[in-house]
Order: structure tokens, then C-alpha cells, then sequence
């Protein structure tokens, strides 16, 4: 009789521990799962953010090329020395911009991890731009 209580008492025990295992599993399954999931949602998150720096990006070149576009037309209208040093100025804003392009289609095949980096090389330059250009604005009549 104690033998059968033993074996009995072994036998739960073991189906309590394989009971544990099948649920740790399906827990391990479940966690796997979700883990996934965030994954995804981080990368698909960080694909948005790439794509709305890109466009704003996009946005403020389109504004820097018609204040380019004005200083062009004003410079034909300028003396000889004043024409020459705002074109020079004019060239360098050109320059930038152009720098900013670059980046932005090199932003376009880096991996998601890495685009912080040249995000904030094209915020740098950016600024810079417009601040070239609100130089080169202020001395244009």
C-alpha cells in the first residue's frame, strides 16, 4: 500500500512538472511572439520617423531653393563688386544644398539603425544653410 501511494505520489508529481514544462513553453512561445512583434513595431516606427525627417528635410530645401531663386534675380540688378560677392555667396548656398541632397539619398539605402548619424549631419548643415542664407538675404535690398 505505501509503495502504490509512493508511485502515485510520484506519478503527479511528475505530470505536475511536465504540466509546468508544456506551460513554460507555450509562456516561452508567447514571449517569443510579443518579442517579435515589438521588434517590428520599433522598426516600422523608426522607418516613419526616417521618412518624416526626410519629407520636412525635403520641405525646408524647397524653401532654401526660392530664396536662392530671388537672390539670383536680385543679383542681376547689383553692381559689379556687390554682384560678385553675393554670388559668391550664392554659390556657397548652392553648395550646401547640395551636400543636404546627397546625404538625404544616402539616408535613403542606410539601414535603420544607422541613420541617426547622418540625420544629424543634415540638421548641422541645414542650419547652417539657412542661416547662409539669411545672411545673404539681409544684404539684398
Amino acid at each position: 500500500m505505501r509503495e502504490s501511494r509512493l508511485a502515485i505520489l510520484l506519478l503527479l508529481t511528475a505530470a505536475l512538472c511536465l504540466g509546468v514544462t508544456i506551460s513554460s513553453q507555450a509562456d516561452t512561445g508567447k514571449i517569443t511572439k510579443e518579442a517579435r512583434e515589438t521588434v517590428e513595431a520599433v522598426k516600422e516606427y523608426t522607418i516613419q520617423q526616417k521618412e518624416a525627417f526626410q519629407r520636412a528635410t525635403h520641405e525646408e530645401l524647397t524653401a532654401v531653393q526660392k530664396q536662392i531663386v530671388v537672390l539670383q534675380d536680385k543679383v542681376r540688378d547689383m553692381s559689379a563688386s556687390a554682384r560678385a560677392d553675393l554670388q559668391e555667396s550664392i554659390n556657397e548656398l548652392e553648395k550646401k544644398r547640395d551636400m543636404i541632397k546627397e546625404q538625404l539619398n544616402k539616408m535613403q539605402t542606410t539601414t535603420d539603425e544607422k541613420w541617426h548619424v547622418i540625420r544629424s549631419r543634415i540638421e548641422t548643415t541645414i542650419e547652417e544653410l539657412k542661416d547662409a542664407c539669411r545672411k545673404a538675404m539681409s544684404r539684398v535690398p
